[in-house]
């Protein structure tokens, strides 16, 4: 998957104006997404911030498709809000020009929205602080056992089995926790969480879920999430390709079978997810080396 999008890339490079600046956009992206060092991204922000100061949304023209879609991407998911939304006005009128990627306008406009709610949910209290707590802590144990380093398939099942109870008391207590009882970040926590529940448990949330999207009162990715990980128990095609899945095929961690594949992306951009090849290259770089047994085995 990464080589072969190292080769589409520079494919595109060759015909754009700027190779230059097409191939520092990929790199101000992958040190954002994956680099996992603060200083590091914030400079890699500041840089793409100056780009676009200096010269706005660069083309597709000049830089190729996948530059000028990397950057809207990167720029519009920068916070705080303010370049975020700038970047909107100059996607929406670049689009019009056919200057730029549609999905990447799309996708802009979808993650302002999110995030105007989230930064709107966030200058609240939220309604059971307590419960809030409580989610951050099942959390931070959730996380613990799916670190890169020292990762050991055991004791992360373990770790799962442990925090069914305390899950599905939350859930028979509260439904699935809004933005408004315990604030953005830890209404997406659970949702995580829930990812590594059985079957019957994500069936059971996905119902209240999308209630809490459709109130705007939690992330459409966070469903997308639940819905095609239930696709996958189900043994049918996902429809947004949030589920990366290994299996006796592939015994490496991959996209699994999509439903209309070829317009997945307008899909994912339309609830504020980054392009499927994109994703996956992020999440087999950020996934531990084991989590694929066969793999970790050498099968």
């Amino acid at each position: 998957m990464s080589l072969l999008l190292v080769s589409l890339s520079f494919l595109f490079q060759l015909k754009a104006t700027d190779p230059a600046l097409a191939a520092r956009i990929h790199q101000l992206l992958q040190t954002v997404f994956a680099a996992g060092d603060d200083k590091q991204e914030a400079a890699a922000v500041a840089e793409a911030k100056e780009i676009f100061t200096k010269r706005g949304l660069p083309s597709i023209a000049a830089v190729g498709d996948d530059a000028a879609y990397e950057f809207v991407l990167l720029t519009c998911s920068a916070g705080p809000l303010e370049l975020p939304e700038q970047v909107l006005k100059k996607a929406r009128v670049a689009t019009a020009k056919h200057e730029i990627p549609t999905d990447a306008a799309t996708y802009c406009e979808a993650h302002v929205r999110q995030e105007r709610a989230k930064s709107e949910a966030n200058l609240r209290a939220p309604g059971n602080p307590d419960l809030r707590e409580h989610i951050e802590k099942l959390f931070q144990s959730d996380q613990a056992v799916r670190e890169q380093k020292d990762f050991d398939a055991a004791k992360m099942a373990e770790s799962d089995r442990a925090h069914t109870a305390a899950l599905n008391e939350v859930f028979e207590k509260y439904g699935v926790p809004t933005y408004a009882m315990v604030g953005p970040q830890a209404a997406s926590d659970f949702v995580v969480m829930v990812q590594h529940q059985s079957p019957e448990f994500r069936r059971k949330v996905l119902p209240k879920l999308k209630a809490n999207v459709d109130a705007g009162q939690a992330d459409p990715g966070s469903y997308a999430m639940v819905f095609d990980r239930l696709q996958t128990d189900a043994g049918k095609p996902q429809v947004y390709g949030e589920n990366l899945v290994c299996d006796t095929k592939n015994p490496k961690l991959h996209v699994g079978p999509i439903e209309d594949e070829k317009n997945v992306n307008q899909r994912r951009a339309a609830i504020g997810l980054m392009r499927l090849e994109l994703y996956a290259q992020l999440v087999v770089r950020m996934s531990p080396a084991g989590i694929c047994p066969a793999a970790a085995e050498g099968k």
